[in-house]
């Protein structure tokens, strides 16, 4: 879905992580995703948030312990919009993977996370 909005987006293989929250019961899928866009961080997060509807995630799961899919945008060219989620872990071993992948020129401004539970696929094309 995401390529759709963003034809030119990358993404890293994904990464499993420990639950921060007691609340989860399960490990995490993590991806970073890097894209050019002509969008503002506003009308990216609208269409992040799109995303995340057409996959299946309501406004009450967060409330219930249940993720089904959570895309942040965390960086939009060389602002960092979301601090804390930059600095976890996860993140930099993500952009880590991301940096490697790259070959040539920078092909991004904007920066997205996704997490999702680990024994669901929700980047399908």
């Amino acid at each position: 879905m995401l390529s759709r909005l963003f034809p030119e987006i990358t993404f890293t293989q994904p990464i499993l992580t420990e639950p921060e929250e007691e609340k989860y019961s399960y490990l995490f899928r993590n991806i970073l995703a890097k894209a050019e866009t002509d969008m503002t961080p506003e009308e990216v997060i609208d269409k992040i948030k799109q995303t995340e509807r057409a996959v299946g995630r309501s406004p009450k799961d967060k409330y219930q312990g249940k993720v089904i899919i959570d895309i942040d945008l965390i960086q939009y060219n060389d602002k960092i919009l979301r601090p804390e989620d930059y600095g976890r872990n996860y993140v930099q071993q993500l952009l880590v993977l991301l940096q490697q992948q790259e070959t040539t020129a920078t092909t991004s401004s904007t920066t997205a996370t996704v997490d999702s539970p680990a024994d669901k696929d929700v980047l399908e094309d």
